[in-house]
């Protein structure tokens, strides 16, 4: 069944009046399983009154929300039922009865609220109404908070009687939590107590707590209560008085509490370090050696001689004769469980007697040592070059968590992979070995000083590899790749660069892709032996809220630029000299949880653009115009754009062949802009089986960069990426997919078809960028994967 684009206008545009009387019609609250006959709390309202912009107000009442008393929530939950006419509604589901003590005491609670935020003269009250419907007595409670005036700090001392701890305070002020004209706030001045207990914990004084310093404050100006006879300075003193009534303020001061313990008072100095580095339950008696470093000031005691020395030494921050800090023992906790060599670690101070000394005994008890993992991957492709062709993949990884005893994290992954079809058994196999180790420190020349921070946050990464794909009748490749670099890690980012990456790739074509060669041209160019001298920046970077995640990377490679200036005739041949730029991001919303906090609703989107150059500068014109396919950008498949397979897609809008002479079997291009989204819901659970479906909408294409890519025909040149036809170009799929959970990984079938197809074959090419065209059930594409497509 053909349909026709005016068809499809009108079928929207009746779509759009039908779901709007459905919208406008379904808007009401379904009450399930209430108390009959008896008033129920059906509806609440929380309402801020005063002199406030719509951001405090609404933060207000959001806070003041969650103050109220279970017994005071009316929870409602959307639904969409076949039973109501298909209407949308929100169910309330066990409202709780009606009890005025509940409102009274969601009264006291945002009360404290309102003081703590620093409004002392505020008032809550509240009303309700009953309305009866049949047995339903729907109770609406409305609490009206007025908050009155914020009060403010007028001014705020710092007084400790220790002369040394009082000029600390005072070098750090720039740090202080509260100041003149904040808001007088329990929980400010709360923060500001912790940050000088931790000032001066970091300043050696180990035994100092928060029991050991007070706040001070007073809401009245001593000078108003002052007598006088003066009639202009009585005048003077009425129109404070009413300034403090309009603007109210308060003075506080922070100073010792009265008869604080002296030792509190004492500066400690790091004294002798005892490390346990491999406790277990019975390493208290097989004691094996004690090794004395630091001049016997750092002694550690073995029981299995697994870990390193001067390792386990260089990562203890804690220095014999430096002062006491709080940081640097927080800072020394948090690098050995970084490690990651170890479960548990435990570093207990020892005060030295009646000295301002103090020791340190430090406990740490192995992780395994090794771990393994294997994992089986079913994928389908259909390639034009290779068929309609079903896989397996096999992955084993083996990780030493202490490899060279120092906490190097070293992992050897080998994938086989076979692909089959075609009605000839095994087409491909793919074999792959790597070897990547990860060294937790900076590892550079001396003369390069990185800051505290980013040693304790970068690592070192040293990956070497090899692998053989062979396709039959088509060519044997044999790749191989060395690479150094640092990966740099801080709260919720990270970059990783690698310089240098070596990538050397053998092409040892056969009779079938030769074939091709003599009759499409581009293929030579990009299908041959490669060498990659390159440096790789990446960055990641994820934010948002538990319900709004966010995820961006980016990712620039460079190859041949600096290399460029060595001639000789390898290099000539075989070099590829470009740059890539790749961008990403991605969105995910949790529309709905579950009671356990995992989501029921999710909508999630993503944007990918990439583009890659090869620079005219490479001397072998077979490389000049087009990146490596290896390198090179490609659409279709179960994670890209669904309703096209595998490298089917593309490039631009041109219309060829994918099989016989002058075609283009498989699709490569040097820029690709995609975008999806895709609303993602639970249908059931079985056997602690979460079934869960989809709709998606995919977005995008390939195309060449450079014209002199493909020949100077109008047919051939709408391959190569123009802006202004962008639109003309971008090919659209839709479609819907099950998605079935098993927890360690997620199945996943998709079934899309394609709405608007800007590159198909030349039988088909009365369908060129025709929306709908075609539309039948049955014409679809199906596609199988693990997981989601996409990182969110």
């Amino acid at each position: 069944m053909k349909i026709r684009p005016s068809k499809i206008s009108a079928l929207l545009k009746l779509s759009i009046a039908c779901f709007s009387v459905l919208f406008v019609t379904s808007c009401g609250v379904v009450p399930k399983n209430y108390p009959k006959n008896k008033p129920f709390v059906f509806e609440t309202n929380i309402s801020v009154e005063g002199n406030f912009t719509n951001e405090e107000r609404g933060h207000l009442e959001s806070q003041l929300e969650n103050q109220l008393e279970d017994s005071m929530l009316a929870r409602t939950a959307s639904k969409f039922t076949l039973k109501r006419l298909l209407f949308f509604h929100k169910s309330l589901d066990k409202p709780p009865a009606f009890d005025s003590s509940s409102a009274v005491k969601s009264i006291e609670f945002m009360q404290r609220l309102l003081r703590s935020s620093g409004y002392y003269y505020g008032d809550i009250s509240y009303n309700y109404t009953i309305d009866t419907v049949k047995d339903q007595q729907r109770t609406k409670v409305n609490f009206i908070a007025k908050p009155g005036k914020l009060m403010t700090l007028d001014t705020v001392i710092y007084k400790f009687s220790k002369a040394e701890i009082q000029d600390i305070v005072e070098k750090n002020m720039k740090d202080a939590q509260v100041k003149k004209g904040d808001a007088f706030a329990k929980i400010a001045m709360t923060t500001e107590r912790d940050r000088l207990v931790e000032l001066f914990r970091n300043s050696g004084y180990l035994r100092f707590t928060g029991t050991d310093i007070m706040g001070l404050w007073d809401t009245l100006d001593v000078s108003l209560l002052q007598p006088s006879l003066d009639p202009f300075e009585q005048i003077d003193l009425l129109e404070k008085i009413k300034s403090r009534q309009e603007n109210p303020t308060a003075n506080l001061e922070y100073r010792f509490k009265p008869g604080v313990d002296t030792s509190r008072l004492i500066k400690f100095y790091i004294g002798n370090v005892t490390m346990y580095p491999e406790v277990t339950v019975d390493s208290a008696f097989t004691i094996n050696r004690t090794l004395l470093l630091d001049s016997g000031r750092f002694k550690i005691v073995y029981s299995q001689d697994i870990f390193n020395p001067g390792f386990l030494h260089r990562n203890f921050y804690l220095r014999h004769g430096n002062l006491y800090s709080q940081k640097d023992l927080v800072r020394t906790i948090n690098r050995y469980n970084a490690l990651g060599a170890w479960k548990l670690v435990s570093i207990e101070p020892k005060i030295r007697g009646a000295t301002d000394t103090v020791d340190f005994e430090a406990r740490l008890s192995p992780a395994d040592k090794y771990a393994y993992s294997l994992t089986l991957e079913g994928t389908r492709n259909q390639s034009a070059i290779t068929g309609d062709l079903w896989g397996m993949g096999l992955n084993l990884a083996f990780q030493n968590r202490n490899f060279a005893r120092s906490a190097n994290n070293s992992v050897t992954t080998f994938r086989y992979g076979i692909e089959f079809g075609g009605g000839r058994g095994i087409q491909t196999q793919t074999f792959l070995l790597n070897q990547n180790i990860y060294f937790p420190r900076f590892i550079a020349p001396n003369f390069i000083k990185p800051s505290i921070h980013f040693r304790d946050n970068a690592r070192t990464i040293f990956s070497f590899g090899g692998g053989i794909t062979d396709r039959i009748d088509y060519f044997n490749q044999k790749t191989i790749n060395v690479s150094w670099g640092y990966q740099y890690e801080w709260n919720n980012k990270s970059i990783t660069f690698l310089l240098p990456n070596f990538e050397y790739s053998v092409l040892l074509p056969r009779d079938s892709l030769n074939a091709l060669f003599a009759t499409n041209p581009i293929y030579k160019n990009q299908f041959t032996d490669g060498l990659i001298l390159s440096a790789i920046a990446r960055y990641n970077v994820n934010w948002g809220k538990p319900n709004r995640l966010n995820f961006f990377r980016l990712n620039v490679e460079q190859s041949g630029v600096f290399t460029g200036v060595i001639k000789n005739k390898f290099f000539d041949t075989n070099l590829y000299r470009f740059i890539k730029v790749e961008a990403e991001i991605s969105r995910k919303m949790i529309l709905k949880k579950w009671n356990d906090g995992l989501a029921k609703k999710v909508l999630a989107m993503r944007m990918m653009v990439g583009i890659g150059y090869e620079l005219g500068a490479t001397e072998n014109p077979n490389k000049r115009n087009n990146m490596p396919f290896f390198k090179s950008f490609y659409a279709g498949g179960p994670n890209s754009m669904r309703a096209w397979q595998l490298r089917r897609l593309g490039q631009g809008s041109v219309i060829k062949e994918f099989n016989g002479s002058g075609s283009t079997p498989e699709r490569y291009g040097d820029v690709q802009f995609e975008g999806n989204i895709e609303y993602r819901f639970h249908l059931f659970k079985y056997a602690g089986v979460k079934f869960n479906g989809a709709l998606f909408t995919d977005m995008g294409n390939i195309w060449y960069l450079k014209k002199e890519a493909v020949p100077a025909t109008p047919e051939e040149q709408v391959a190569v990426f123009k802006l202004s036809r962008l639109g003309t170009d971008l090919a659209i799929g839709m479609g819907m997919g099950l998605r079935v959970d098993f927890s360690l990984f997620i199945l996943r079938l998709d079934y899309a078809y394609k709405v608007k197809d800007p590159s198909p074959e030349p039988a088909s090419a009365y369908k060129q960028n025709k929306w709908f065209y075609d539309f039948q059930l049955f014409n679809g594409t199906l596609q199988l994967g693990i997981n989601y497509p996409f990182v969110l």
